[in-house]
């Protein structure tokens, strides 16, 4: 294991706003809570640095233009994507620790999660994604285009991304039954292979279950880029949709801080260089997986 190349990312914002909030969940996820608790965003990524984490997210993940209009609150999506913005930058000017943090730019799925189809035109979807990257670009270090559930989502998405001057990690959500196969059926191998010549920088696969990101890990190792996973820690999302919210999501019991750790351990074995968490992943997580890679020769 190679200590200097490897990365350790942030975990999941928005469940850990949710319970620190004490907020009801809704289809917003984390947007609400920058309205309505700015600092707790502040709190929250500062905790992740001190725990460990070399790179954090911008609080974005549900604010695009078609999610808040949803909420009626499409006008406030500039206001929002400035507050996250914001809010990392002083979490990070605050904190108290010698290494660089590096910002990762959020590029989410835009209607909804775990979907197959990215669910609009694709004009809409590149109009929507540039929107977004304008904002973030000044800012942020690296583009994550994560939560990718297609190949047709990961050609669009990334077709704007690479276009700014960052580096851009693509980051693709697979089955939680089988970790060889995208949401929309189609096999991760070949979705590495259409951007294994691109310019994306790293891969990676994001919110599924630790066994699923496991078998991933196994279809990355095979290809040229760097690689890595950020498991979540919900016992199914099969079930979210537009109708319903994060509410109806559950932590898995056997998703102990112990057993994260070991996950981590065995995806860096397998030469994963990026490594983190997404939902249910605490602050705490990330500073035992730090604590452990510490402890090794």
């Amino acid at each position: 294991m190679d200590k200097e190349k490897l990365i350790l990312i942030d975990g999941g914002m928005g469940q850990e706003l949710i319970y620190r909030s004490k907020m009801k969940p809704d289809n917003l996820w984390s947007a609400r809570v920058m309205l309505d608790n700015y600092n707790l965003v502040v709190d929250l990524h500062k905790d992740f640095i001190k725990a460990g984490a070399e790179a954090i997210t911008l609080n974005t993940y549900s604010v695009t233009p078609q999610k808040l209009k949803r909420n009626n609150l499409e006008d406030m999506f500039v206001t929002l994507q400035k507050s996250a913005i914001k809010a990392a930058n002083q979490a990070i000017h605050s904190s108290e620790t010698e290494k660089k943090i590096q910002l990762l730019g959020c590029l989410p799925p835009l209607i909804m999660s775990y979907k197959a189809s990215i669910g609009m035109e694709k004009k809409e979807a590149i109009e929507t994604y540039q929107r977004i990257v304008d904002i973030q670009q000044p800012f942020v270090d690296i583009f994550c285009c994560e939560t990718v559930c297609s190949i047709e989502e990961a050609i669009i998405v990334t077709e704007v991304a690479l276009q700014s001057d960052k580096k851009v990690w693509l980051s693709f959500c697979v089955k939680e039954e089988d970790g060889a196969t995208l949401r929309s059926g189609e096999k991760l191998e070949d979705a590495l292979k259409e951007f294994d010549t691109s310019q994306v920088n790293s891969f990676l696969v994001n919110c599924a279950p630790p066994e699923a990101t496991s078998k991933s890990i196994n279809v990355m190792k095979n290809f040229s880029k760097p690689f890595g996973g950020l498991p979540n820690g919900f016992k199914t999302v099969n079930f979210l949709d537009v109708g319903n919210d994060v509410s109806i999501l559950e932590k898995r019991n056997d998703f102990s801080i112990d057993k994260f750790v070991q996950d981590m351990l065995s995806y860096i074995r397998n030469n994963a260089s990026i490594v983190g968490g997404c939902c249910e992943v605490s602050p705490e997580y990330i500073s035992a997986v730090r604590d452990k890679i510490l402890s090794l020769n």
